[in-house]
């Protein structure tokens, strides 16, 4: 045909080819198709949706109503759909109703096409379709049975919305929806919104009609049906806002915990936000197994795994102050996320990372007792991961739909977190504070970006803080801060100046380049004559000087991490060292202590500066009063384990058994009445620690024996430490106990304690046990879902082991357990092979899996980072080997 070039004919070729293998779509030519965000030309302006939902069916049906404002002629109108197949669709406009064609393209999009040009205004479009219901996924539409109960969920954050809905599934596209389910008569139906009406059908089903909601995104809609509990909480907020948790049928009493505390959590953050509560209700439901996620701040309808619930004698202080964190965290996104919701994915970090910090900052506050300001100071999790040059930042451009997929990680979380709160300090909490709630207040209802908060911020701090929080926002990495002070005595002493030089922080063997410069809130705090000061200044040049205003003469010791709060590293030049070393830490409070440790973690976790001076430092606070601080240390030391080599692992056990076997053995494997939640920490991270790396029989005789009695009846051994006795038995453990151990896995239905059990399956050492163990993939005895996690993370007796199963496996793992936000398993695949420290593995897992990953998405950016990782351990290793066998040997 004239005028059509060969690039032409393979879109229409390809476009046939798609359509022929998706049913009940009518395929036509399309032109180019959008790259990956949808046009804004075309928008939705409300969705009304009717969808027969009936557990333990395995489809539904549905039919869709998407109102649409045109702003401009067009011939195409895309939209998204996955997996649905479309039976009949029509558009109405001022020119009247035509019937539509479907085309589906790539990246789960979908043209409608009228055959002539469809004019500007408002339109119908107008679907009706079928779906399916999965029994292996926890995302999209899922169902899931409890003893003979079959439920129906839902979870569509970050794209499959489309699983369920022909829909605009960006989350820009913020509007109304009116959802009507048809489902069993017996059955209970929740959605955002409370019902409108419910009508009985003819035969045995019921139509439940759900108010219309707020403006929301497609990911936050939601529903679940199924013959639910309901336990109501007393109303919450100001408006005194109905509210209950929906568990599963017989499980009510077991959220006695979570309904207590639900109007303590909302009220905090109301008085914290300034804005009451902003939807109809709080209805929160629990699904019995997630994976890859383990809550969803659905508007309305938040949505918990099963660890939301405990029957009241197996809840611990330890479990309930896990699950008031998630609760915050969930409850804050009903703010910040559905109220006010990011304009697209590269800015997810505006709903998480603010969740994660505002939770934590009411939760301390609420329950000081519980540390979490100090357990997240002492935190270098975050830091090692964004210390690879193959790290995300924060506001990470979304150039590929597997980018969307990798945007919900440890930066995003935790990184955002820690900027949050860096720039809460510099600022001061008050002022921080009326710069979120003005945030909130202009942008209610819609959505904001990046520069929407921080013009925000600009407004209520009386000095521009956007540029200095850019830097952090749009660069991957921290800075290192070098810190210098120049003081004198006497008459006529100079005033006291601190040099502060910064470059990128990067490990030892890292390629990349240290010339980055951030501009950073340095916040220092010093004692001297006068008493302890406190003195915040903003670096940002590559070096500077400042004036220490209040100091007089020669500060005792200084602190550059004041209130730990700061998100970089610090080196001290050797005399503040010193100082702070033999004064200076005396002063500091709990979470300055553990930020000062982690600085010392970072670095030995790093092969940056002297290792051994490192591990001595470090030991000396295994001696502390602080059980948080000596928890720290310990994790520290056992962190070093993996370099220590065989002929000196009865040394590294002596060391341990002498730092911390009188208390491992004084806190035993019983809590004892009235201890601290902090004791309780403690022996959960020293008393496996001694009895396994440190080979104390006594301790792991009593484990051995605890698990197995544990296994009989479920009785003798307090929740929080039923994993690591478990764990610890498996050290050692024999094929009997294993077999033991996956019976009971098999009979238990409690998911909390099949997690436990499932948990302790990766500490066998045994190479047979280990194979057997991962063949339990392909076997029916255990949900694949629920041992999927046994890939990752394996100890060093089993990394060739499984590195040899997934190598053989690969295609069959990829197609046996279920993918999450959008990306197969496969794409998570090069992580198991994280933990190999030595360029011959990095050379075999990139042959491997480089041309498997390289139409996968999400794959290619988990492989970069498993192959940084496993260089930059090789190159640790080099320095960490005489540096632990000099340090055990002088022990």
């Amino acid at each position: 045909m004239p005028g059509l070039n060969l690039d032409h004919w393979i879109r229409i070729i390809t476009a046939m080819l798609v359509c022929q293998a998706i049913a009940g779509l009518s395929c036509v030519a399309q032109g180019e198709a959008p790259r990956l965000r949808l046009p804004t030309t075309v928008r939705p302006s409300r969705y009304t949706a009717d969808l027969r939902v009936v557990p333990g069916k395995d489809d539904f049906s549905g039919r869709i109503a998407i109102d649409l404002d045109i702003a401009q002629p067009v011939q195409t109108i895309w939209l998204h759909a996955k997996a649905l197949s479309l039976d009949q669709l029509t558009l109405r406009t001022a020119e009247g109703e035509k019937p539509a064609q479907a085309t589906p393209g790539a990246n789960d999009l979908l043209a409608i096409t009228t055959g002539s040009s469809i004019p500007v205004g408002h339109a119908v479009l107008n679907i009706a379709y079928r779906g399916e219901i999965s029994r292996t996924l926890t995302d999209g539409a899922f169902q899931q049975q409890q003893g003979n109960d079959w439920y129906v969920f839902t979870k569509f954050e970050p794209v499959t919305a489309r699983r369920v809905f022909p829909c605009f599934d960006e989350p820009s596209f913020k509007v109304p929806w009116q959802l009507t389910l048809h489902v069993p008569k017996d059955l209970k139906a929740f959605s955002n919104t409370g019902s409108e009406s419910e009508n009985p059908e003819s035969g045995d089903l019921k139509t439940v009609r759900f108010r219309e909601t707020k403006p929301l995104p497609s990911y936050l809609v939601a529903f679940a049906v199924g013959p639910f509990d309901v336990v109501p909480t007393d109303p919450v907020g100001k408006n005194h806002v109905p509210s209950r948790i929906i568990v599963p049928r017989g499980r009510a009493a077991e959220a006695a915990y979570a309904a207590s505390i639900t109007p303590t959590l909302i009220a905090m953050l109301e008085g914290y936000f300034g804005s009451p509560y902003p939807y109809e209700k709080l209805d929160q439901v629990v699904v019995p197994l997630t994976t890859a996620w383990g809550a969803m701040e659905n508007a309305g309808l938040i949505a918990y795994g099963d660890f939301l619930l405990a029957p009241k004698d197996q809840d611990t202080d330890l479990r309930q102050r896990g699950r008031a964190e998630v609760m915050e965290h969930e409850m804050s996104h009903q703010w910040f996320g559905d109220w006010v919701t990011t304009e697209w994915w590269d800015d997810i970090w505006l709903n998480e990372a603010f969740a994660s910090w505002i939770a934590t900052k009411l939760i301390n506050t609420w329950k000081p007792e519980w540390n979490l300001k100090t357990e997240s100071a002492g935190s270098i999790s975050v830091m090692r991961s964004d210390s690879l040059t193959t790290a995300r930042k924060i506001r990470q451009p979304i150039e590929a739909p597997g980018d969307i997929a990798n945007a919900f990680d440890g930066i995003t979380y935790g990184k955002g977190q820690a900027v949050i709160e860096m720039f809460e300090n510099y600022m001061g909490a008050e002022q921080f504070q009326r710069g979120i709630r003005l945030y909130l207040q202009q942008h209610a209802w819609d959505n904001a970006t990046s520069n929407d908060l921080i013009a925000a911020l600009d407004s209520v701090a009386g000095q521009p803080v956007g540029p200095a929080f850019s830097t952090f926002l749009n660069q991957t990495g921290f800075p290192l801060i070098s810190v210098k002070m120049t003081c004198s005595e006497g008459a006529g002493a100079q005033p006291t100046k601190l040099e502060l030089h910064q470059q990128r922080f990067l490990p030892l063997g890292s390629p990349g380049s240290t010339d980055a410069v951030w501009e950073v809130p340095v916040c220092v705090s010093w004692g001297d004559e006068g008493g302890n000061h406190r003195q915040c200044v903003l670096l940002s040049k590559a070096a500077d000087t400042f004036a220490l205003k209040d100091a007089r003469g020669c500060p005792a010791w200084l602190f550059a991490d004041a209130n730990a709060a700061g998100y970089y590293a610090v080196a001290y030049d050797s005399a503040l060292a010193d100082k702070l070393i033999s004064t200076g830490l005396t002063h500091l409070q709990p979470a300055e202590s553990a930020a000062a440790l982690r600085n010392i973690q970072l670095m030995l976790n790093s092969g940056v500066g002297d290792a051994e001076r490192q591990m001595k430092f470090i030991s000396e606070f295994s001696h502390s009063s602080d059980p948080s601080l000596v928890r720290q240390a310990a994790r520290t030391l056992s962190g070093i384990s993996d370099f220590v080599p065989p002929e000196l692992k009865d040394q590294y056990a002596r060391l341990l058994v002498s730092l911390y076997g009188a208390r491992a053995h004084e806190l035993g494997w019983t809590p004892k009445p009235n201890e601290s939640q902090e004791v309780r920490l403690l022996r959960l991270e020293i008393v496996p620690l001694v009895a396994t790396h440190g080979q104390d029989a006594e301790l792991s005789s009593q484990a051995s024996t605890l698990a197995r009695n544990w296994l009989k009846n479920h009785q003798g051994v307090d929740p929080d430490l039923v994993e690591p006795v478990l764990s610890t038995a498996a050290w050692n453990g024999d094929r009997a106990f294993f077999d033991q151990l996956v019976q009971e896995i098999e009979n238990d239905k409690v998911q909390r304690e099949r997690g436990w059990m499932i948990g302790a399956l990766d500490s066998f050492r045994d190479p047979a046990i280990t194979r057997a163990r991962l063949e339990l993939l392909f076997g029916s005895r255990i949900d694949p879902r629920e041992l999927q996690y046994t890939l990752f993370g394996a100890p060093p007796e089993s990394r060739e082991i499984v590195w040899e199963f997934v190598q053989k496996n690969f295609d069959r793992l990829n197609s046996t357990i279920p993918g999450a936000r959008g990306i197969p398993f496969g794409a998570l695949l090069p992580l198991s092979a994280s933990g190999f420290c030595d360029e011959s593995h990095a050379h075999q897992v990139d042959s491997f899996f480089r041309p498997r990953l390289a139409k996968m998405p999400g794959g290619e950016r988990n492989l970069a980072n498993t192959l940084e990782r496993i260089r930059l351990c090789s190159a640790r290793a080099g320095v960490m080997l005489p540096a632990i066998r000099t340090f055990l040997q002088a022990r």
